[in-house]
C-alpha cells in the first residue's frame, strides 16, 4: 500500500450495535499492520483531525437504513447526503462540509476518503453486546473492508453476505 493511510473505526463501545464500527476497525487494522489507525466515539471535525496529513482515509461507521440486512457493508460514496451515524454529526457539521472547512482551512487533508457503514440493527440501547448475528460476522466484514482497502480503490466492498 503506497499511500499513508489512516483507519477511522468509529462508534460508542458501550452503545449496543454502535460498537461494530470500532470492533470491525479492530479487526482490519490486525489484518492490515502497514496502515495506521484511530478508534473513536466523535464525529464531525473531531474526525478530522484524525486524517490531516494522510494521503488517505479510511472510515468504518454503523448506519440504520432499514435497506439492508443486518451486517450488511456497504461503500458510501463521499456525497453531501452522507448518512452514518457518526460521520453524519447532529450539531449541524456533517463529514463532508467539516472536510470542505479543512481544505478551505488549507489543512492537508487525505486526497481519497473511503467510508464504510455497516447495517446494524440497535445503535441507541446501552450495552456492550451486539444485535444476534453481528458479532460472529466481524471477522467477516473485516475481511471484506481489508481486501477492499488493499485492492486500493474502494470498488468492491458491496455486501458481506
Amino acid at each position: 500500500m503506497a499511500a499513508r493511510t489512516i483507519l477511522i473505526g468509529l462508534g460508542n463501545p458501550i452503545m449496543s450495535d454502535d460498537a461494530i464500527g470500532l470492533l470491525v476497525a479492530q479487526e482490519v487494522l490486525r489484518l492490515l499492520p502497514g496502515i495506521e489507525g484511530d478508534l473513536s466515539a466523535s464525529g464531525g471535525f473531531d474526525v478530522l483531525d484524525c486524517m490531516i496529513g494522510y494521503e488517505r482515509a479510511v472510515i468504518i461507521d454503523s448506519m440504520v437504513t432499514g435497506k439492508f440486512p443486518p451486517g450488511t457493508v456497504r461503500r458510501v460514496d463521499v456525497d453531501p447526503e452522507l448518512r452514518t451515524l457518526r460521520v453524519e454529526d447532529s450539531h449541524g457539521m456533517n463529514f463532508i462540509k467539516a472536510m470542505e472547512v479543512g481544505r478551505v482551512a488549507g489543512a492537508d487533508m487525505p486526497r481519497e476518503v473511503l467510508i464504510y457503514g455497516i447495517e446494524v440493527v440497535d445503535p441507541g440501547s446501552i450495552g456492550e453486546t451486539l444485535t444476534e448475528g453481528l458479532a460472529e460476522r466481524v471477522a467477516a466484514m473485516a475481511a471484506e473492508i481489508a481486501r477492499d482497502i488493499e485492492a486500493g480503490e474502494g470498488q468492491g466492498c458491496t455486501n458481506s453476505e
